[in-house]
């Protein structure tokens, strides 16, 4: 039996998600498919909710917590929550499940904190599609790091075939990788010299006068 509903932040889904016993239950209607939702998660729309009901319990079976959310849980999410704990306390079956939460800000908090999304339209969600959009995403800070050892990784080995040979490799001049992070211009600090008080300004030397005498 359900114990009590309670909430769950966002960063605390994101670290259960990978969890086997846990399942997400997207109560949100049509803008499941245009939005996306989150990966691996069930869509049981709240507006024919209750008469899916006895398919959600069977296909959570194996969980004991559940995640309610629609697109902000204020709403359509706590209602359909309420509504499977009162539903697993009438069918009086011992389903395994203890806990059923609320995610806090819903969907549209889970995606404004750029947390994984997915869009794929099987039935249910296998959640692929998000783990290569994160797995593309991080592929930059993989590369630029491997890009940059190239150059140290090349002269390593080609100067342990020069020294089989008893030769003395010469590292090629490179330029240091560039930075991504372009660096401020300083201002310039130099004060100009201002001429004292009752001096005249030093006037400047002619240009191609040399050598001119005057009458």
């Amino acid at each position: 039996m359900a114990k009590s509903i309670s909430y769950i932040t966002g960063s605390q889904l994101l670290s259960l998600k990978p969890r086997p016993n846990i399942a997400i239950i997207d109560v949100r209607d049509d803008e499941r498919s245009c939005d996306g939702h989150i990966a691996g998660s069930l869509h049981y729309p709240s507006g024919n909710f209750y008469d899916k009901i006895s398919n959600l319990a069977q296909d959570v079976k194996g969980k004991d917590t559940l995640v309610f959310h629609c697109a902000l849980s204020q709403v359509r999410g706590p209602s359909c929550a309420r509504k499977f704990a009162n539903y697993l306390e009438e069918v009086k079956e011992e389903t395994g499940i203890k806990d059923i939460l609320i995610l806090e800000r819903g969907f549209n908090g889970w995606q404004s904190s750029g947390r994984p999304v997915c869009h794929c339209n099987s039935i249910p969600c296998k959640g692929l599609l998000a783990q290569l959009v994160c797995v593309a995403c991080l592929l930059p800070l993989f590369l630029v790091p491997i890009v940059n050892l190239l150059p140290l990784l090349f002269d390593l080995i080609m100067g342990k075939i020069y020294q089989l040979f008893g030769w003395e490799y010469r590292k090629p001049e490179r330029a240091p990788p560039a930075c991504p992070i372009k660096p401020v211009a300083k201002k310039d600090t130099k004060v100009s010299e201002k001429a004292e008080p009752g001096q005249p300004d030093s006037a400047p030397e002619p240009v191609g006068a040399e050598g001119l005498k005057k009458d």
